[in-house]
């Protein structure tokens, strides 16, 4: 709706300046055919002046009509008593008076090749106000409207001429192609922010992938500590009773004790190599998850937070399930996100609950994580999983964004919206089979 509103604007604004420009060039057309008119009805007027300063009484009649036919009648005596320099007789017909005589001068017939020319609407042309020759309609409501007095001592007519525009005549065809340009224009520069925007997030999750993992790393790390302290502490007791019976001079009794503390070491080597693995982003191997257990050792895991906001944790995924080919970590912070942020949206709410089911469709894992808290806002629903967006005080806004990167990495796909009921809903489709993207 705002790009095509951005489009009727650019295409208006655009267009009316081509129509306005199109309309001026018009105009000054026009203004010079006025002024072409105007020029040519001021010399044919100006002849009369000439010819009754050069008739007398003696002039052929005859010759008079033949050559100049709009002369109907003239006198060669001045009028008694004396009459105004114009004197109006019938439609179309003027004398003009001098002391050397007058002439009766039919309008329309001087001025017949100008009358079938001229491209006004209308024209006319008076004195004092009364009319001697009009063509056209009245002129009222045209457009334009061009008036100037005929510069004649003898005969000061007022000229005055309207006309509209030629609306036929306007570049609509660079009105549609502008049109059509404006459009293209929109397109491509919503492509272009379209592609930057893309390229900006899959930067920014990349950038964000890598702290979040290094976040990780303190976590995984205490973990760590915990599966190696019990070897380490085993191998110490184990090196120390062997000094022991060494130095008693019981080196056989020793020999176990050596044998359990190179078990314990090769267990250290293997924890070590895969925590290296789980730090690793480019090479997490997939294995069979069992999506029932794994749901249950993340709550587990939450089993602090879980217990100070009172949720009910829903594990409706059935033990049966088949097995699902992922990296067990991701699919473990997948869930560790979810839970954890459906526990922090309900820490106003008396009944706090979360569940989650799993199905299969066709050749699809459906998986939905669903709870009983307020759920998400417009806004949310259309940010939540941007990075840095999140509607906690103390919340950075990467979890969301991370669990979106990581479902596309097993060629998965997730969607937010809010239950019917009331409560935020997250819906993540996986292939069954497939290879890590």
């Amino acid at each position: 709706m705002l790009r095509a509103l951005i489009w009727l604007i650019l295409t208006a604004l655009s267009g009316g300046g081509v129509v306005v420009y199109a309309l001026y060039q018009q105009y000054q057309e026009q203004s010079a055919e006025f002024r072409i008119l105007y020029r040519d009805i001021t010399v044919k007027l100006a002849q009369n002046d000439v010819i009754l300063a050069l008739l007398s009484n003696s002039s052929d009649p005859a010759v008079v009509q033949h050559k100049f036919p709009y002369i109907l009648r003239w006198q060669t005596q001045p009028h008694d008593p004396p009459r105004p320099d114009i004197n109006p007789a019938r439609a179309g017909t003027y004398w003009i008076n001098s002391p050397q005589g007058s002439l009766l001068i039919d309008l329309p017939t001087l001025l017949t090749d100008f009358a079938h020319t001229q491209k006004f609407h209308h024209f006319s042309l008076s004195w004092q106000g009364v009319a001697l020759l009009t063509q056209g309609a009245e002129g009222h409501d045209d457009w334009w409207r061009w008036e100037k007095q005929i510069i004649s001592p003898s005969q000061p007519l007022n000229l005055v001429v309207t006309n509209n525009p030629d609306w036929r005549n306007l570049p609509w065809l660079v009105l549609l192609l502008m049109g059509v340009f404006w459009a293209i224009a929109i397109y491509l520069y919503n492509q272009y922010q379209m592609t930057k925007r893309q390229r900006n997030i899959a930067d920014l999750r990349a950038h964000f992938s890598e702290l979040a993992r290094l976040n990780a790393m303190g976590e995984i790390a205490a973990g760590m500590m915990h599966e190696l302290n019990q070897p380490l502490t085993a191998i110490l007791s184990y090196s120390q009773t062997a000094q022991r019976l060494i130095a008693q001079q019981q080196a056989e009794k020793a020999q176990p004790l050596l044998e359990a503390s190179v078990i314990q070491t090769k267990r250290i080597s293997a924890l070590l190599l895969e925590f290296r693995e789980k730090l690793h982003s480019d090479e997490q191997t997939l294995q069979p998850v069992d999506l029932h257990n794994t749901w249950e050792r993340v709550a587990v895991l939450l089993g602090n937070e879980i217990e100070r906001g009172k949720v009910t944790v829903i594990n409706q995924i059935p033990e049966s399930f088949p097995p699902f080919m992922a990296s067990p970590l991701g699919i473990e912070q997948i869930f560790h996100n979810l839970l954890n942020n459906a526990i922090q949206a309900q820490q106003q709410t008396d009944k706090a609950w979360v569940a989650i089911n799993a199905r299969q469709t066709g050749n699809d894992i459906v998986l939905t994580v669903t709870d009983g808290g307020p759920g998400l806002t417009e806004q949310a629903l259309e940010q939540v999983f941007m990075p840095f967006f999140t509607t906690r005080k103390d919340g950075l806004g990467l979890g969301m964004a991370l669990t979106e990167t990581l479902v596309q990495r097993l060629n998965g796909s997730i969607q937010a919206e809010n239950s019917p009921n009331g409560g935020a809903c997250f819906t993540l489709t996986f292939p069954l089979t497939q290879q890590e993207a």
